[in-house]
C-alpha cells in the first residue's frame, strides 16, 4: 500500500512549535521522585483569577477544585464557618428582593443560604427514591407545580438545535468526540500505547532490560521499533509499519502530517495540544520538565520533549479514528468529515450521545440499543429518523423530569424553612417562579467557591483576632519590646519556616531562656553538595535557584587510615549490592536462589515486619561495626588561583615520583626535587635542549628516552596544560571566597533581621526526615533543598559565620559578632522529632556547658513535640500519654509498612512574615510557615522583596499541591500508596500501567474518607507598613497575579497602628474586623448589595473599608 509523504518548510516546523509550547504551558512541571518538588498543579493556569483557573483545570484534566459542599457543611457544624461568614460571601451575589413562600417571607440571601447549609440540591435528590413515605404528596405537588409555573419552566424548542460542532476541538480531540459518541475506547488504548513507550525510553536504571536506540530522541528510537509491535496489528491498523516509515526524520514533520491527515485546523492547534497534552499530565509534566533541564545527564544522553510526545501521540489517534470512524460511520477520521455527519444527521448524533451518556429513560434506551442492533448497517438519514422520534418521544419524560426536581427543592426548602409543605401550593406563582430562578442562579460548583470563601474568612478572622492583642502591645511597648531586654539568651536557634519546626520551637521556647528564628532551609547557601562516598554531587537549593559552589565532605585529617579503611569496605559493599541486584534481575537465578539463599531474606521480612525498631538498631550496629562512622568536614574555603596552583604543582609531582620510583627503582636519593620539577616543567612546556639533556643525564638514559618519558607522563597523568587547566577549573569551583562567605551570611542575618543580640551559642538547625520503603521520602524533606537534608547547608553557614575573616567583613558592613558567639549546625529530624547537633569537635570547650544544656533541653522540647504531633497520628478519641512518644515516633519511621509515617505539611494554610515577638505567645498548631522579618531595618525594601519572591513563592506551591490533592486526590493526587509501584526510578504509577501520579498520596492529605488536610490557599500576613508591601508587589507582576487573581490571600499588619488590613481584589485594603464589629456591620447592611461601580481603597490610595462595610466611595 503506498503511503502519502508530505514536505513541510522550517516556518511551518517552529510555528509548530510555538503553537506546542503555549500549549504546553497549561501542563505543570513535575520533578522525578527523588527531589521531589511541591507544585501547584495548575501553575500554567495562575495568569486566570483561581475560580476560572479551577474551571479549565476541569476542563483539562477533569479534577475537581473544591471540597464537596458535604464536606463544607461538616465544618460549619464544627464551627468553622459560622453564619456570618456566609451572609459576609453572600451577600455581593443577593438582591434586595423578598417573597412570600409556604406563609414566610423569605429574602434572596436567606434562600441563598439555606441552600448552601440545607444542601437543597442534594437534599432534593433524596426525595427522588420512590421508597420515601412522601411520593404521593411529591406528585400532587408537581400537578399544581405544572399547571402554576410549567410552561415557563419546560417549555422548549420544536427542533433539536444542532450541536455546536465548531466548540469541538476546544473541548473534546477526535479520540474523544469516539469514546464519547461511538463508544469506543481509543484514549484509552492511545494511553496505553504511550505509557508503554514514555515509562521504557525515561527509564533512569530500574529496568534490567532497557530499550534500545535511546540515544536517538524519544521519536526516532519510537520509529525504529513501533514497525515491529504487534499490538497495532491487534488493534487494527493495517500496514502500520509501512504507515510508521512513511513518517518525516523530524517529530515536527510527523506532528503536521497528522494534524493534516486529521484535518486540524491551525487555528485549533493550541487548545488540540493542550487537550492531548493534559490526557497524562504525570509524563507530560515529567518530559516537561527534563526538556527544559538540557544538563540534566540523562536528557543529555535521551534526549525528549513534547513535540517529540505529540508526533507518536498524534500518529495513534489519527490512526485509530480512522479506523472506528470508518468501521461505525462509514466516512473518514477526519474533522470536516465528522462534522458534516453532525450537521446532516443530529438527532443521531443526540441518540448516541444520550445512549452512551445513559440519559435516556430506561425503556426508550432499551429500544434504542435493539435497534441499533437489529440495525448495524443502517444509513445515516436512517439513524437521524430514529433519534429524531426518541427525542419527541421522551420530550414529555424530560418536562416532567424537570418539575420533579423544582418539586423536590421546594419540599427540601419547607424542610430547611421549617414550614408546613401542604402550604406549598398557597405561594404564587411568580414568586415560585423567582425562587427556582434563584436556585438556579447558585447551582453547585458557585456554591463551592462560596464555601472556600467563607472557610478562609473564618480562618483569616480568628488568625488575626489572636494577633491582634500581641500587635497591639507591640506597639505600645514600641522598641522596648524584646525577649530578653539587654540580657543574652542562653542559645538561638534558627529553624527552617517549615510549618513542622513551628511545634518544636513553641516547646523550647517555653522551657524558657531561648530565642528562635524561621528562615528558608538552605539558609542563604545554595550548593551543590557531594556527601564523602558519593560519585556525584547533588543540588541543595530551591529550584528556582542554580548553585555553581560545589562543596565536598570529607573526612576529617585524623581519620587517615580509618578513612582509607572506609572507601573499602564501602566499595565491598557497594559491590555486594549491585551483585544482588544483578543476581535478583536475570532470569536464571531466580530458579537457585530462592532455595539457596530464602532463608536469609526471611531475617530482614521477620525483623522488619515484627519488630522494626529492633531489627533497625541492631542492623545500624552490625552496620557500624562493618562501615564505622567517620568525623567529617566540608571544603568550604575556595582556594586562590596560586594556592590551586600550588596543590596541582603538589600533586603532579608525587604522580611523578611515584612514577620514577616504579621506572627507575635504582635512583633512590637521586630523586631529588629540582629533578621531578623539571621533569614536571618539561612535560607541561617545549623543554629546551639544556632540560632534556639535565634529565637524560640524571637518569642515566638517553634524550629520546627522555622524550619519551614526557610523553608518557603527559598520557597518563594528563600533565598537559589542557589537563592542568581542567584540574584548575575543578578544583576552583569547590568552596566559596571570603567575600561570597560574607556576603550569604549577611544576606541571611539581614533577612532575619538578626544582626544584633547574638547569644554564646547560634544553631543553625536543618530538617530532614526518616522512613522506609517510602518513594514520597523526598517530601518529607526540605522543599528549599531540593527535596533532600538541608544539613549541608546549616554546616556551611556555621562555618562561614565562625571564620575570622568572614566576621570582618561583616563588622565592616554593620554586623558585629561578638567574639565568644558559636555557630553550630543541627538536624531536626521530623519525622522521630529530635534534633541532633554535628559537628561537636569544632565547639570551644568554654560552651560545653551550654551545648549539653541545650541537648537537654531540646530533648525534652522534642519529647513534647513528638507527644503532640503524634496524637495526631492516633486513632480519634485518643488521649494524651507520655509513654515514650519519641520511641513511637521512632518506629514509625523504621517501619516499612508504614503509609504514614507523619502527616508531613499537611494542615499548612499560613505564611507569618514578621517578628517572632508577633507569634510566640501564639499556638500555631503546626500549621504556619514563620520567616522572621524585621521591617524596622528594611527601609528599601529590598528584604521584604527577597522574601516575597522566593519562600512565599515556595510556601504557595506548597499549599497548593496540598490543597488540590486533597479536594481530589485521584486527579491531582496519587491515590493510594497501597497499589503504587516505582517506574524508572522518576515516579510512580497505580497498579501495572497508569499515568504518572502527580501529587501527594491519600494517606499524607486524608485520614479514611475525611480530609485530614483543610484545603484553604495560603494566608500570608506580613509585618510591615503596606506602602513597603505595595512597592515590592508593584514591582514583580508574578507577585500580583498571585494577590490578584485570590491564589493567595494577603493581609498586612500596620506595625504604627496596630491594625491588620486585608488586600481585597474589588474594594482594595479593607480592616479586618473585630468579631463583635463584624456582626453589628452585617446587622445594619444584611441584604444590602452594593453597586457594580463601588470600590474600595486600592493600593497606595488609602481610606481603607472595613470587612462586612461598603466602601468609603460609597458611603454618604
Amino acid at each position: 500500500m503506498a503511503v502519502e509523504s508530505r514536505t513541510f518548510t522550517d516556518a511551518e516546523r517552529m510555528e509548530l512549535r510555538s503553537h506546542v509550547e503555549l500549549a504546553g504551558e497549561a501542563i505543570s512541571s513535575y520533578w522525578p521522585m527523588r527531589t521531589f518538588i511541591h507544585h501547584n498543579p495548575l501553575h500554567g493556569l495562575e495568569d486566570l483569577p483561581f475560580a476560572q483557573a479551577v474551571k479549565r483545570g476541569e476542563q483539562l484534566l477533569g479534577g475537581k477544585g473544591y471540597l464537596p459542599s458535604a464536606s463544607y457543611r461538616r465544618y460549619f457544624e464544627q464551627g468553622r464557618i459560622r453564619q456570618e461568614d456566609l451572609t459576609r460571601v453572600l451577600a455581593p451575589l443577593a438582591s434586595k428582593r423578598r417573597v412570600l413562600f409556604a406563609g414566610r417571607e423569605i429574602s434572596h440571601l436567606d434562600l441563598l443560604r439555606l441552600s448552601m447549609v440545607h444542601g437543597l440540591s442534594e437534599a432534593a435528590e433524596a426525595y427522588a427514591d420512590p421508597s420515601v413515605p412522601v411520593e404521593d404528596r411529591l406528585d400532587q405537588l408537581a400537578l399544581w407545580l405544572a399547571t402554576a409555573v410549567g410552561q415557563t419552566r419546560t417549555s422548549q424548542a420544536d427542533t433539536l438545535i444542532p450541536w455546536e460542532t465548531v466548540d469541538l476541538l476546544s473541548h473534546e480531540t477526535l479520540s474523544t468526540w469516539c469514546d464519547r459518541t461511538l463508544g469506543t475506547s481509543l484514549v484509552s488504548d492511545i494511553n496505553e500505547q504511550m505509557i508503554k513507550w514514555c515509562s521504557a525510553f525515561l527509564d533512569e536504571g530500574e529496568a534490567s532490560w532497557t530499550m534500545p536506540d535511546r540515544q536517538h530522541t524519544f521519536y526516532r528510537a519510537w520509529k525504529r521499533l513501533a514497525r515491529y509491535d504487534a499490538s497495532l496489528r491487534l488493534l487494527g491498523v493495517a500496514d502500520a509499519a509501512q504507515k510508521i516509515d512513511a513518517l518525516g526524520d523530524r517529530p515536527e514533520e510527523a506532528v503536521l502530517d497528522s494534524l493534516a491527515v486529521m484535518g486540524i485546523p491551525k487555528s485549533a492547534w493550541e487548545s488540540y495540544f493542550a487537550l492531548h497534552l493534559s490526557a497524562m499530565p504525570g509524563w507530560t509534566g515529567y518530559i516537561k520538565w527534563r526538556s527544559e533541564e538540557q544538563h540534566h545527564p540523562w536528557q543529555a544522553r535521551y534526549p525528549v520533549d513534547l513535540v517529540k510526545y505529540l508526533a507518536v501521540r498524534l500518529f495513534y489517534e489519527r490512526e485509530f479514528v480512522a479506523l472506528h470512524c470508518r468501521q461505525s460511520l462509514d466516512i473518514a477520521g477526519h474533522y470536516d468529515a465528522i462534522r458534516a455527519s453532525i450537521e446532516q444527521a443530529p438527532y443521531a448524533h443526540w441518540l448516541r450521545r444520550q445512549l452512551m451518556e445513559g440519559r435516556l429513560p430506561a425503556s426508550a434506551a432499551a429500544e434504542a440499543r435493539e435497534w441499533r442492533r437489529l440495525h448495524r448497517t443502517a444509513r445515516p438519514d436512517e439513524w437521524n429518523g430514529i433519534g429524531r422520534q426518541v427525542y419527541e418521544q421522551t420530550a414529555g419524560w424530560r418536562a416532567s423530569e424537570a418539575v420533579k426536581r423544582d418539586v423536590r427543592r421546594l419540599w427540601a426548602l419547607s424542610a430547611a424553612m421549617g414550614v408546613d409543605p401542604e402550604q406549598i401550593s398557597e405561594t404564587q406563582p411568580t414568586d415560585v417562579s423567582t425562587i427556582l430562578n434563584w436556585l438556579d442562579g447558585f447551582p453547585s460548583g458557585q456554591q463551592s467557591q462560596r464555601w472556600l470563601e467563607a472557610f478562609e474568612a473564618r480562618h483569616r478572622r480568628d488568625i488575626v483576632g489572636q494577633l491582634r492583642s500581641v500587635a497591639t502591645q507591640l506597639r505600645d511597648a514600641g522598641d522596648r519590646v524584646s525577649s530578653g531586654g539587654s540580657s543574652r539568651p542562653l542559645a538561638q536557634m534558627v529553624f527552617c519556616i517549615d510549618i513542622r519546626s513551628e511545634v518544636l520551637r513553641r516547646h523550647l521556647e517555653q522551657l524558657g531562656g531561648y530565642e528562635t528564628l524561621g528562615v528558608a532551609g538552605f539558609f542563604g547557601i545554595p550548593v551543590k553538595y557531594q556527601a564523602f562516598g558519593e560519585e556525584h554531587p547533588v543540588t541543595h537549593s530551591p529550584v528556582l535557584l542554580k548553585p555553581k559552589n560545589h562543596i565536598r565532605e570529607i573526612p576529617r585529617s585524623y581519620h587517615g587510615a580509618a578513612a582509607s579503611r572506609h572507601r573499602l569496605f564501602a566499595r565491598l559493599n557497594k559491590a555486594g549490592h549491585e551483585l544482588l541486584h544483578d543476581l535478583k534481575e536475570n532470569v536464571i537465578t531466580p530458579y537457585v536462589m530462592v532455595e539457596a539463599l530464602g532463608w536469609f531474606f526471611s531475617v530482614p521480612f521477620f525483623g522488619k515486619t515484627l519488630c522494626p525498631l529492633w531489627y533497625h538498631r541492631l542492623t545500624s550496629w552490625v552496620k557500624g561495626l562493618w562501615l564505622p562512622p567517620l568525623a567529617t568536614t566540608l571544603t568550604i574555603d575556595k582556594l586562590t588561583r596560586e594556592e590551586a596552583e600550588e596543590m596541582v604543582a603538589a600533586e603532579q609531582r608525587a604522580s611523578i615520583r611515584a612514577a620514577l620510583r616504579r621506572e627507575f627503582p635504582a635512583l633512590g636519593s637521586a630523586i631529588t626535587p629540582a629533578l621531578i620539577e623539571t621533569i614536571r616543567l618539561g612535560a607541561l612546556e617545549n623543554q629546551d635542549e639544556q632540560s632534556r639533556g639535565e634529565v637524560a643525564n640524571a637518569l642515566g638514559i638517553a634524550p629520546s628516552e627522555a622524550d619519551a618519558l614526557h610523553e608518557g607522563l603527559r598520557r597518563e597523568l594528563a600533565l598537559t596544560p589542557r589537563g592542568m587547566s581542567t584540574r584548575m577549573q575543578r578544583i576552583t569551583l569547590h568552596g566559596f571566597s571570603v567575600a561570597e562567605q560574607a556576603y550569604g551570611v549577611e544576606a541571611a542575618l539581614r533577612l532575619m533581621g538578626f544582626t544584633s543580640g547574638f547569644s554564646r551559642l547560634v544553631v543553625m538547625c536543618s530538617h530532614g526526615s526518616t522512613s522506609d520503603n517510602n518513594p514520597y521520602e523526598s517530601a518529607l524533606d526540605c522543599g528549599a533543598c531540593g527535596g533532600n537534608s538541608g544539613l549541608p547547608n546549616a554546616r556551611a553557614f556555621a562555618s562561614m559565620a565562625n571564620n575570622p575573616a568572614v566576621r570582618k567583613v561583616l563588622e565592616s558592613r554593620g554586623v558585629k559578632i561578638p567574639g565568644d558567639t558559636h555557630f553550630v549546625a543541627a538536624l531536626h529530624d521530623t519525622t522521630r522529632n529530635d534534633v541532633r547537633i554535628v559537628d561537636l569537635e569544632d565547639v570551644p570547650p568554654t560552651h560545653r556547658k551550654d551545648l549539653v544544656r541545650l541537648l537537654e533541653d531540646l530533648k525534652e522540647a522534642g519529647t513534647q513535640a513528638a507527644l503532640e504531633r503524634g496524637l495526631a497520628l492516633e486513632r480519634p478519641g485518643a488521649k494524651p500519654t507520655r509513654r515514650d512518644p519519641q520511641q513511637r515516633a521512632s518506629r514509625r519511621s523504621v517501619d516499612w509498612a508504614q503509609v504514614r509515617p507523619e502527616w508531613g505539611l499537611s494542615k499548612n494554610n499560613l505564611l507569618i512574615i514578621g517578628r517572632r515577638e508577633l507569634t510566640r505567645p501564639l499556638d500555631l498548631q503546626g500549621r504556619s510557615f514563620l520567616h522572621s522579618y524585621d521591617y524596622r531595618q528594611d527601609s528599601s525594601g529590598k528584604l521584604l522583596e527577597t522574601i516575597m519572591t522566593a519562600p512565599l513563592i515556595v510556601a504557595q506551591w506548597i499549599n497548593m499541591e496540598h490543597y488540590f490533592s486533597t479536594v481530589d486526590n485521584e486527579v491531582y493526587g496519587s491515590g493510594s500508596k497501597v497499589y503504587h509501584n516505582i517506574v524508572g526510578r522518576v515516579g510512580v504509577m497505580s497498579g501495572a500501567t497508569s499515568d504518572l501520579r502527580l501529587g501527594l498520596p491519600a494517606q499524607t492529605v486524608l485520614d479514611g474518607p475525611v480530609p485530614y488536610h483543610e484545603p484553604m490557599r495560603l494566608l500570608t500576613v506580613i509585618e510591615a507598613p503596606r506602602a513597603l508591601v505595595e512597592s515590592v508587589i508593584a514591582k514583580h507582576p508574578g507577585l500580583e497575579r498571585l494577590f490578584q487573581n485570590e491564589w493567595v490571600s494577603l493581609v498586612v499588619c500596620e506595625p504604627n497602628e496596630a491594625a491588620f488590613y486585608h488586600y481585597d481584589i474589588m474594594q482594595g485594603w479593607r480592616v479586618v474586623s473585630e468579631e463583635s464589629e463584624l456582626r453589628q456591620e452585617l446587622e445594619g447592611s444584611s441584604g444590602r448589595r452594593p453597586d457594580a461601580g463601588e470600590s474600595g481603597a486600592q493600593p497606595g490610595s488609602g481610606g481603607p473599608v472595613r470587612e462586612g462595610e461598603e466602601p468609603a466611595a460609597s458611603r454618604p
